[in-house]
């Protein structure tokens, strides 16, 4: 089984980047210039959340909440740049906690469904690089590797779920972000882990209104050795008073516990 979601998410990030990098007819884009890499680096991050939306910080915070059918989760975080600033190429350091509840069918328990509570944490270490000129634009990468831990707390004990109790190993994730059309952002961000054989993949697509509001797309996939969901939607931006507010709304289709919605809210603000 991790085989093969290992394999999905690698062909999943490879079409990550191709969304990014190739998706949109670039050459037959108005030039554009950078006035200040700020104006690519604040509305990029209302999807990704990733880096500094006020990139003159050395540290971001970055967290939110994620509902969908069985299954509600918060998030909470930050990226720090430990010599220069986040708008600069250089080393980063993340961390970040999570933890909440899912739910789903085994006829191994009574009643035929499970209830689990979920925690993780890890720390990260990466580098963030500066490509010019790829498809006649600028292309911003980062790369990180750490250390990764799950617990998964089971209400009623379960022989055939493979994703349970505490494990601790290592976790990587890449990320991809360019601005084309000179108001559109696209992303691709990709992680995987030996823990549990996690993974989560999803692309964005931004379009940017005015300063204060944005609309787009995305598509995700994500799972591990006990189930895979796949998800699309739309997302919408605001920023107010320093900081940045995303909602997305979406369908999903979950291996475990078929179709239904889910909703995702995020912040993202300079510390």
């Amino acid at each position: 089984m991790f085989e093969r979601a290992r394999n999905r998410a690698i062909a999943l990030m490879v079409a990550g980047a191709v969304v990014t990098f190739g998706a949109v007819p670039v050459r037959a884009q108005t030039p554009f210039s950078f006035t200040t890499y700020e104006n690519l680096l604040r509305p990029l991050n209302y999807l990704r959340g990733r880096a500094n939306p006020y990139v003159d910080r050395k540290t971001d915070f970055f967290g939110g909440i994620d509902a969908a059918k069985a299954v509600t989760f918060v998030w909470a975080g930050a990226t720090w740049s430990p010599k220069g600033t986040l708008i600069e190429d250089g080393w980063r350091i993340r961390f970040m906690g999570a933890g909440g509840l899912y739910t789903y069918e085994t006829s191994a328990v009574p009643g035929g469904v499970n209830d689990v509570n979920a925690y993780s944490a890890e720390l990260l270490g990466g580098y963030r690089k500066t490509f010019q000129d790829i498809f006649g634009t600028t292309v911003y990468a980062g790369a990180f590797v750490g250390v990764f831990h799950e617990t998964q707390l089971l209400n009623y004990a379960d022989p055939s779920n493979p994703a349970q109790g505490g494990e601790t190993g290592i976790k990587g994730s890449v990320e991809l972000y360019a601005r084309v059309w000179q108001h559109y952002i696209l992303t691709a961000f990709a992680n995987a882990s030996n823990v549990h054989n996690k993974y989560y993949v999803k692309g964005t697509v931004l379009r940017e209104l005015n300063e204060m509001w944005g609309i787009g797309g995305e598509f995700a996939t994500m799972g591990d050795a006990r189930y895979s969901e796949d998800r699309v939607g739309l997302a919408g931006t605001f920023t107010w008073q320093r900081k940045i507010f995303a909602l997305s709304l979406g369908a999903l289709d979950n291996s475990g516990r078929g179709s239904g919605f889910y909703t995702t809210f995020s912040i993202y603000s300079p510390l």
